[in-house]
């Protein structure tokens, strides 16, 4: 199994971009970043300070206000049912049913190939889905993946959102581009999109399309060798989905235009954390909205 992510301690970070305000209230820049930690094990941290992080945007140190764990995020299966699919479909089931299981309650599916076939939201109608499912046979159809993703982020009400993509990565029938894709979940503050690909065949033109989004949108994608490691990457991608932080950092100056975000866990020394690699979001496109000030 290849996981794009080949370190001990593993953070994770989409940035919530927002709007620049600037005027007479002052020059304060706020950020928000939802941060995910595992231990070298593979296992949730359940307890991160903001001393523990060190931070530039756009080569600039920005200083860790506040960090808080979140619950577990609404977990959005996105379920490829083209034909390409056809010989990794029974693997793609169980495994959708494996990161459904340890998202509880907080789950929903959504089926698509050249458009979205079936949905469903909630615990008992997310597991009736994904039962049918098992029992079906795929036939001919394209595949609209990053037209889907679109579709269905923008439909997303709850920020605290994971959307889990099961394919083999191709795309051969959205009329947007990977980039576009990357670049409306960015401008409209979109949830992170993680990636379990079953491609065996290791198809590299296409996993490169689908892992712009992913890194994009600071997701952490998963391509197990063989069907024998499905699980395993399932269990992966799933423990690193339901490890959520929200950290709010402080620029300075403010961010006037696309920056580069850099974060670091640091030991008490404040140096780099040995073995210590990080995946998030190249880009900021600005600060968090602040409210204008009364003028009563």
């Amino acid at each position: 199994m290849q996981l794009w992510h080949p370190w001990r301690l593993l953070v994770i970070a989409w940035v919530a971009f927002g709007i620049v305000v600037v005027g007479s209230f002052g020059q304060e820049c706020r950020v928000t970043t939802t941060v995910r930690v595992l231990s070298q094990h593979g296992i949730p941290t359940v307890s991160l300070k903001p001393e523990q992080l060190s931070a530039k945007i756009g080569g600039s140190p920005a200083t860790v206000v506040s960090v808080a764990q979140e619950p577990k995020p609404v977990t959005i299966l996105v379920i490829d049912i083209s034909s390409s699919m056809k010989e990794m479909w029974g693997q793609s089931v169980a495994a959708a049913k494996q990161v459904s299981a340890s998202a509880g309650d907080r789950v929903a599916v959504v089926v698509f190939s050249d458009q979205i076939v079936d949905d469903a939201s909630g615990r008992e109608p997310t597991d009736k889905l994904l039962d049918r499912l098992a029992t079906l046979k795929i036939s001919l159809g394209g595949t609209a993946l990053y037209d889907t993703l679109m579709e269905v982020a923008g439909a997303a009400k709850n920020p605290n959102t994971a959307l889990v993509v099961i394919s083999d990565g191709e795309d051969d029938a959205s009329l947007h581009s990977s980039d576009q894709t990357v670049d409306s979940f960015l401008k409209n503050r979109w949830p992170p999109v993680f990636g379990l690909v079953l491609d065996y065949a290791h198809n590299q033109r296409r996993r490169e399309y689908f892992k712009k989004i992913v890194d994009g949108t600071g997701g952490v994608l998963a391509y197990p060798s063989s069907a024998s490691k499905v699980a395993e990457a399932a269990s992966e991608v799933s423990s690193e989905i339901n490890a959520p932080f929200t950290i709010m950092l402080q620029a300075s100056p403010p961010v006037l235009k696309p920056q580069k975000l850099k974060l670091e866990m640091v030991g008490p020394d404040g140096k780099p954390s040995h073995g210590t690699k990080l995946a998030h979001v190249a880009e900021i496109t600005g600060c968090d909205a602040t409210p204008t000030p009364s003028t009563n």
